[in-house]
């Protein structure tokens, strides 16, 4: 699939997913984008892409962020190469490193509901909240029924004595 047909593609799972309100269909609009994100359009880079992701899998996480600096010095514009990173540096508790992969990754996809998660978990371990917050409703733009979220962001409100407006 070319990269005009997947942004296309991309673009009209996310419009789905704003209406989305089953979690079964969330669930089903999230794997498909997921599906997308992981082509690459060169063989190679996705054997690599599978080999770092069963590196993970396994928790050898220096083994997997080895792999996908291969695969993001290869296809530096390829979001998902530093959301997989992201992930391992995120597991080995490299922080600071995750969250640099991290924002490479939103730079390049901006609706990575991925990568905006793992931030807010990020921030969440480190007890940065008001950023957490601000991370999860960014998250609920993009999703909006996702279950739990809603929970979580009023939890979080609550906690920072800030008033949730619906809606955010």
């Amino acid at each position: 699939m070319s990269k005009s047909n997947q942004r296309e593609e991309l673009n009209q799972l996310f419009e789905q997913l704003q209406v989305a309100e089953s979690q079964t269909s969330i669930d089903d609009l999230q794997k498909q984008i997921w599906e997308i994100w992981m082509q690459t359009g060169s063989p190679d880079i996705n054997q690599l892409m599978k080999y770092g992701s069963e590196q993970l899998a396994m928790e050898a996480y220096n083994d997997a962020i080895k792999i996908f600096t291969e695969v993001v010095e290869y296809f530096p514009d390829y979001a998902e190469g530093w959301n997989k990173r992201a992930t391992a540096y995120y597991l080995r508790g490299s922080f600071k490193a995750s969250i640099w992969d991290i924002c490479r990754t939103l730079a390049l996809e901006p609706r990575h509901f991925g990568a905006i998660s793992g931030l807010a978990t990020i921030y969440m371990e480190l007890g940065a909240e008001k950023m957490a917050l601000a991370t999860l409703q960014e998250l609920k733009g993009i999703v909006p029924h996702q279950k739990g979220l809603t929970q979580q962001i009023e939890s979080l409100c609550q906690k920072l004595g800030i008033k949730n407006t619906p809606g955010s």
